[in-house]
């Protein structure tokens, strides 16, 4: 019997909105407060919302208290409609089932018409609900940009290299890539191979940080004033490295 992939029983859209529902209360509230701020109790299918949600990686779930995610605050911060979409993307694909669909059609045309029977016969998924499960995999992915009108699986969710900002300077002698060196406010941090300039203020002008990183679907920026944001730096060169690996199988 083939192994059940796990599977999201709720939407996307559903999903986002509760992660919302949760960052209005500064990131973090009790599940008591999610429902409260949404106009639902406490059922089984609001526990059901609450499981999906952790699925697509928006929300965290301990002991009754939820709490917003890396991905969710990216996607909140995202600067382009191009960063938002690829965090829908990133959401869309956390739940293993729909990350498994992705792989056998990417490139592909989906099999719409016969998309439900599919899930059931050949993913397992219970007939009682591979409709509606069916429905928020089609539905995430039209609203991610994923599915095109076609009903055709892009090839790629992390399409094209990313750009390594120039320095500001040129007259400034640029650092060894292999080492963190600080240079006159400047220094240089590497990630699978990549290296990405980081502006530091120091002395010069404030005692904040500030790193930049710019290319296809991303344009992100952000002071870096505790340790905890460096968190957000380490999921940013965590993604870089992962599109700059596929690249290189690509070649």
């Amino acid at each position: 019997m083939a192994k059940i992939i796990e599977y999201p029983r709720a939407s996307l859209r559903s999903a986002m909105q509760l992660a919302e529902a949760v960052d209005g209360f500064a990131g973090s509230c009790s599940i008591e407060l999610a429902a409260e701020k949404l106009g639902k109790k406490i059922s089984g299918a609001f526990q059901a919302l609450v499981s999906a949600t952790v699925k697509y990686g928006l929300i965290d779930s301990k002991a009754g208290k939820l709490s917003t995610t890396i991905l969710y605050r990216n996607f909140k911060l995202a600067y382009t409609p191009e960063e938002t979409q690829s965090r829908l993307r990133e959401a869309l694909l956390s739940p293993p089932l729909f990350a498994n669909i992705y792989e056998r059609f990417k490139g592909q045309k989906l099999p719409v018409s016969h998309f439900e029977k599919m899930l059931m016969r050949e993913f397992n998924v219970p007939d009682e609900v591979a409709s509606r499960v069916s429905g928020y995999f089609l539905d995430g992915a039209k609203q991610s940009g994923l599915l095109n009108s076609e009903n055709c699986l892009i090839a790629n969710a992390d399409e094209g290299k990313f750009e390594i900002e120039e320095p500001l300077d040129d007259a400034i002698e640029q650092p060894d890539p292999s080492s963190e060196v600080l240079l006159d406010g400047q220094f240089n941090v590497v990630a699978g191979g990549a290296t990405q300039k980081v502006l530091a203020g120091g002395a010069t002008t404030h005692d904040d940080f500030q790193i930049n990183i710019r290319g296809p679907g991303i344009n992100f920026s952000l002071e870096i004033r505790e340790l905890d944001d460096l968190d957000v730096v380490q999921v940013m060169l965590r993604k870089i490295e992962r599109a700059l690996k596929q690249a290189e199988k690509n070649v």
